[in-house]
């Protein structure tokens, strides 16, 4: 096909849109070619040592010099995310001829299945031989995580006020729950929106990352409602957790006293007793114990709690034979008489009276709380507003402390465990991050592709 012909040459397109210039006449200016150019910009030059020899030589011969490009060049990305056009015309051609070349685009648009992401492209002026931006693909979202909510486990910190406005003995120590009631929830993962190209292949997105639900599959149901999966109660009894885990813990409730009508209580679970522990006798439980009754205990014989904490509403007045252990935590209005012995920490509102109290920490009213006689054993304070009394009654306080060298030595090896999980969690990261990289490649890889009419 030729394309442009004078006196001098020739210019025709061939297999392949490769152009050749047969030049049959010497004396044109090379530096003239490129107004020839300028008004043909669809001719690309690429040999011009071989187009000036040609002009010059003048030998007859076909002379392959460049290639003929559309007037309408369409650029898609290797990715196909994004489409350019380049409009091969003269600055004069575009001014004269606007309609029509932009009829053309729109023809070369079709032709190469360019659809989504379309801009708006004629809402300003287009510029010539140079590339302009027609489509960007749409990016696919990535699913949303999975979201997982627990039951909210009460705080069990007592808090105490001089002016009394909070009563710190009104304490919650057993969470009850009952069959079928709420313990938690998970929003499944979303798949995410797909991405297309801008010739309509389909993206797919990353889903969410998925979690599972710990719970105790003998106490805890999972059931499928509103699109969530939520856990309920199969039972009444104390919500519990166990690290990352939530239980339902069996729950006896004694409705009055522990006295003959009941006998002592050893019971594997939570145990509420809404009234009194008579004296003489036992309250032994695996988890917490909450007694209730505003009279307090007296002599009872033990209340022991293996693994869990013991709250007494009121006081104890323990004739020199009551017992109290608990695994963590002691609660009590006040002491007299008594052993009481805690894992963990001895919280007592108002006073101990000849008590023998050993714990890690004792705290009493910081202002007016009162220590007066017995012995008190801690590991790392005792607080109170008054040790002893003017009577010079004997009290014995003792603070165990702790070893500085050894707590060095220990605060050590725990930031050095701590430094390899770190290291160990990182390269663990990065092996999922390439996995996913490589799943999301593989994905994009196999996109499948939709015809949008």
């Amino acid at each position: 096909m030729i394309i442009y012909q004078n006196d001098f040459f020739m210019i025709e397109s061939k297999v392949n849109h490769t152009i050749f210039i047969t030049v049959s006449k010497p004396g044109f200016d090379f530096r003239s070619f490129n107004n020839i150019v300028i008004d043909m910009p669809t001719i690309q030059i690429k040999n011009f040592t071989q187009l000036k020899n040609a002009l010059a030589e003048a030998k007859g011969e076909a002379v392959e010099i460049g290639i003929l490009s559309p007037r309408v060049e369409v650029i898609i990305s290797s990715d196909e995310m994004e489409a350019k056009i380049k409009l091969n015309v003269s600055a004069r051609e575009m001014v004269e001829n606007k309609i029509g070349i932009s009829t053309e685009i729109i023809a070369a648009l079709e032709a190469h299945n360019i659809r989504e992401g379309l801009v708006d492209l004629f809402s300003k002026p287009l510029t010539v031989q140079k590339e302009i931006l027609v489509a960007r693909g749409i990016m696919p979202q990535a699913g949303e995580d999975a979201k997982i909510t627990y039951f909210n486990i009460t705080d069990k910190k007592p808090k105490v006020k001089v002016d009394g406005s909070v009563n710190h003995y009104e304490l919650n120590l057993i969470d009850n729950v009952k069959k079928g009631d709420w313990l938690g929830e998970k929003i499944l993962p979303t798949d995410g929106i797909p991405g297309k190209t801008v010739i309509g292949k389909l993206i797919v997105p990353i889903k969410g990352k998925d979690e599972k639900l710990k719970y105790d599959k003998k106490a805890v149901g999972e059931f499928k409602e509103s699109g969530k999966i939520v856990l309920r109660a199969l039972a009444d009894g104390a919500v519990k957790f166990d690290k990352t885990t939530i239980r339902v813990d069996s729950h006896l409730i004694i409705p009055g006293n522990v006295d003959y009508s009941t006998g002592n209580i050893a019971f594997e679970g939570s145990v509420t007793i809404q009234g009194i522990v008579n004296d003489s006798f036992s309250v032994i439980a695996k988890h917490d114990i909450a007694i209730l009754g505003e009279m307090g205990i007296g002599a009872v014989n033990k209340i022991i709690s293996k693994e869990g904490s013991i709250y007494i509403k009121g006081g104890v007045y323990g004739k020199s034979t009551a017992t109290i252990e608990a695994a963590k935590n002691v609660y009590v209005k006040y002491c007299n008489e008594c052993k009481i012995s805690a894992g963990e920490d001895i919280n007592i509102g108002y006073y101990a009276l000849d008590c023998n109290l050993s714990a890690k920490s004792v705290s009493l009213d910081p202002v007016r709380g009162k220590i007066i006689g017995g012995n008190t054993n801690a590991q790392v304070q005792v607080i109170a507003g008054i040790i002893g009394n003017k009577s010079e009654k004997k009290t014995k306080i003792n603070v165990q402390g702790f070893d500085r060298n050894e707590i060095e030595k220990e605060l050590k090896d725990v930031l050095l465990s701590y430094k390899n999980k770190l290291e160990k969690a990182d390269s663990i990261k990065h092996q999922i991050e390439s996995y996913e990289n490589v799943m999301s490649g593989a994905e994009y890889m196999n996109m499948v592709e939709y015809n949008v009419f």
